[in-house]
């Protein structure tokens, strides 16, 4: 799946990601299911709404990406949770792709609530 589909659903919530793990965009769906605003994210890092048990393992993940170009975890369903903006965690199955963009990473994920 190309980042342009992934922006294009209106159907779930989805994120987008700059190469410095820093959001770029929500969709209304996001800010729906989990009462973030655009204000809220949009220049801020993405741990934001990473819940602060797993912030090391996502940086570490992040960096080995940038650094090597070698995906694990990209185009594949994975269920991990995201904070909403009331404190709540919440179970969510997270779908991400990555291109790159000009000689840097871009990023976009569906994060669709579980349960």
């Amino acid at each position: 799946m190309k980042i342009e589909q992934v922006q294009a659903r209106t159907d779930v919530p989805v994120i987008s990601v700059d190469h410095r793990g820093y959001v770029t965009a929500i969709n209304d769906r996001f800010r729906e299911a989990y009462g973030w605003e655009a204000a809220d994210l949009v220049d801020r890092p993405l741990s934001t709404i990473i819940p602060k048990v797993f912030h090391e393992a996502h940086h570490l993940g992040f960096s080995r990406f940038l650094t090597t170009g070698q995906p694990t975890l990209l185009e594949q369903p994975l269920q991990l949770k995201i904070d909403a903006r009331d404190g709540r965690e919440q179970v969510a199955e997270h779908y991400i792709v990555a291109e790159e963009r000009d000689g840097a990473w871009a990023f976009e994920a569906t994060i669709r609530p579980l349960g």
